[in-house]
């Protein structure tokens, strides 16, 4: 592994190596690149008629060479931006995000799509390099709906209704929606358990189903007010979700047909409802603007298990419950005062301030005994404030350069069992620039420092019924940082043709991983220093020099990481961090006869997380889905979606030592997933 040391030696040996360069150099006709071209910065409505999108999350999703970023769901809204902007404006919602927003636009509502490169709409979407702007039209009345119906292996049906109208009420310009519907899920699997030398202790017949239900309902409306635009968001909705888990155990056997020497019955369910409300107001005068923002949201989740062992060799029996209530909400005032007029800098300044609160309450009875856990009620409060100021600089027709520089102080505020304050204060400078050599090549580099956002709920105890283990709550973690540096190049041919190369390097402190807590337990803490580094390829490719208004979607990714392990010593990879990926879709249009028919593709994969006595991976298989769709009856768009055609197969295995990793390795369970095709039939229109 010494090409680690080297990370400019190993990133080249990874373009050198690349799949997608060798097809685009060796297999693209020059016909393919000379195609005659759109507007590639504004793609009217009617650019996307081939495709009979049914809402402006469908249109964007087809816009060429754009990879689609919906942005995270992290505390705060600063940080959390995505690459699509609704009229100019990020959208003011955090729960359900940038995909409720787009999935409840009309198709017929949208006027055009504009993409804005080099990063010159900073203050809205920070630190991306290209971003699309939908429009929509000013007046009139539009809809969309469909009807879903899903198949799980088992045979069991669930429906979804999903629908959404924009229309003007009086001086508001509106949309609402709702999605209403459950989703079901079913796989076996054989699990075998072996000893340190291999041999057969016991094994497993396991059949997994999943239930889950929801209904959510989203509304917005917008209008002039003091010279501005006042806009309100509001979502409500709940969900819940049941999930059951049998397996028959036979004792130094396969399973054969008889009857099992034991079973373990696991019974999973959770409930979830949340409510957010949004009040935005962007006004702009002599060349700035003003844009006020404050959201609330309320978030109550509840999780309950019950794990039932029966031995029927010796008729004994157990019986265990754990059971999770928490209460989270978060509150948010942002301000930002930014410079809009034709000058080629545009600075933004502004203030955000959140209040985030965590009430868990935990319990664990074995056999109708209590077992005390580390963290079992807990309750986390931060305050949290961020100083910003950002800019964007054309400095020519080719170079555009975007940065900015953020304090961020924050007090979390930990009381329970375990009770801790904690004071942090980061400042995140962050740096880009776009240089453009012609209409179809771009370059841009970036260079940022970034804070991680801690997961209140890793403060508080948790339990895996499946693995039977309890992990303990930390008070005292802290975030991670990161400085990280990237490069990347775009290059567009043709009407819809692009290729998009990411290289990147991060070097992490304080990252988070299982350790041994002060405690005595094993949760999540603050593990020392890591780095990451890789390459992102991005490829669109027309086919209409084989197949006719076809076009394929690549995507491959190379990641590699480097963590000197607190418990072993020794330099491993980082948990959960996808080393090789490899997608691809396929899509034909035809457009005359109103078919289009495709197919995704998904290659091997393997993940690994380590927990303080374990060693777990996760392996895939190669899986394709296919799908075939028509819009030649009742003015709809009807679809069938076959997921796992060629069936799934999913590999988890645990490696378990004695104490912890360090010491002598004693058992593992590997357990051979399977998931049977599952269908999905749906019917959308517009109206």
């Amino acid at each position: 592994m010494g090409y680690k040391n080297n990370i400019f030696k190993n990133c080249s040996r990874i373009i050198l190596s690349s799949p997608f360069l060798i097809i685009l150099f060796t297999l693209f006709p020059e016909s393919i690149l000379a195609e005659e071209k759109l507007n590639k910065d504004r793609y009217p409505a009617s650019f996307f008629d081939q495709y009979l999108p049914q809402n402006a999350l469908q249109m964007v999703e087809r816009l060429p060479g754009f990879n689609l970023n919906l942005g995270d769901n992290n505390r705060g809204f600063g940080a959390n931006a995505g690459n699509v902007l609704i009229d100019g404006v990020r959208p003011s919602t955090k729960t359900g995000g940038l995909f409720s927003i787009l999935n409840r636009i009309p198709a017929a509502q949208v006027d055009y799509i504009e993409i804005l490169r080099g990063g010159v709409s900073a203050g809205e979407t920070s630190g991306q390099s290209v971003v699309a702007n939908v429009v929509r039209k000013k007046n009139g009345t539009s809809g969309r709906w469909s009807a879903i119906v899903r198949r799980a292996p088992d045979g069991k049906l669930s429906p979804n209704i999903e629908a959404a109208i924009n229309t003007n009420l009086g001086d508001w310009k509106t949309a609402f929606d709702t999605d209403i519907g459950g989703m079901p899920g079913y796989r076996t699997a054989l699990i075998e358990r072996r000893d340190e030398d291999g041999m057969l202790l016991n094994s497993a017949d396991e059949k997994f189903t999943h239930r889950k239900q929801w209904i959510s309902i989203n509304g917005e409306g917008s209008r002039n007010l003091l010279n501005g635009l006042l806009t309100l968001n509001a979502r409500t909705g709940a969900s819940e979700g049941e999930f059951s888990t049998t397996r028959d155990i036979f004792l130094a056997q396969l399973p054969d047909g008889s009857l099992p020497d034991q079973q373990l019955v696991i019974e999973e369910n959770t409930d979830n409802q949340i409510k957010e409300l949004s009040i935005d107001w962007l006004g702009t005068t002599d060349n700035w603007k003003l844009h006020l923002l404050g959201l609330g949201v309320s978030n109550d989740e509840s999780y309950a298990n019950t794990v039932r062992f029966r031995n029927f060799s010796n008729l004994t029996s157990s019986i265990s419950n754990f059971s999770q209530d928490s209460e989270k909400t978060e509150i948010i005032a942002r301000a930002t005062y930014g410079f809009v007029g034709k000058d080629n800098f545009k600075p933004e300044y502004g203030l955000e301030i959140a209040r985030n609160k965590l009430i868990s309450d935990s319990s664990y009875f074995a056999d109708g005994n209590e077992v005390l856990l580390n963290g079992a009620n807990v309750e986390v409060k931060e305050i949290r404030s961020e100083i910003f100021a950002t800019f964007t600089y054309q400095a020519s027709d080719k170079l555009s350069i975007e940065g900015g520089i953020t304090s961020e102080f924050s007090q979390i505020e930990v009381s329970g069992e375990d009770a801790n304050k904690q004071t942090f204060q980061f400042i995140k400078p962050r740096i880009s620039s776009t240089y453009t050599l012609d209409e179809n090549n771009q370059f841009s580099v970036l260079a940022e420092r970034k804070v991680g956002q801690l997961n209140f709920r890793d403060f508080a105890a948790s339990n895996d019924a499946a693995d039977d283990t309890i992990f303990s709550g930390n008070p005292d973690l802290a975030p991670d940082t990161s400085d990280e540096l990237s490069i990347s190049y775009d290059l567009s041919f043709n009407e819809r043709g692009s290729l998009k190369l990411k290289l990147f390097h991060h070097w992490q402190s304080d990252i988070l991983e299982q350790v041994i807590l002060p405690s005595g337990g094993q949760g999540l803490g603050n593990a020392g220093d890591a780095r990451f580094w890789g390459i992102e390829t991005n490829l669109n490719l027309p086919l209409n020099w084989v197949l006719e208004d076809g076009l394929i979607e690549i995507s491959h990714g190379y990641r590699d990481s480097e963590f000197k392990d607190p418990i072993t010593n020794k330099t491993r990879i980082t948990s959960g961090y996808t080393h090789n990926w490899l997608s691809f879709k396929l899509r034909q249009d035809v457009v005359k006869s109103k078919v289009a028919w495709g197919l995704e593709y998904w290659g091997n994969f393997k993940d690994t997380f380590f927990t303080v006595s374990e060693r777990v991976t996760f392996h895939g298989n190669k899986r394709l889905r296919i799908f075939l769709e028509t819009s030649r009856y009742l003015n709809s768009k009807i679809k069938l979606e076959i997921t796992h055609i060629n069936t799934g197969e999913y590999t988890r295995s645990r490696f378990i030592h004695d104490g912890t990793r360090s010491e002598q390795f004693r058992r593992s369970e590997v357990a051979f997933r399977k998931r049977e095709p599952e269908y999905r039939l749906s019917i959308s229109s517009t109206f």
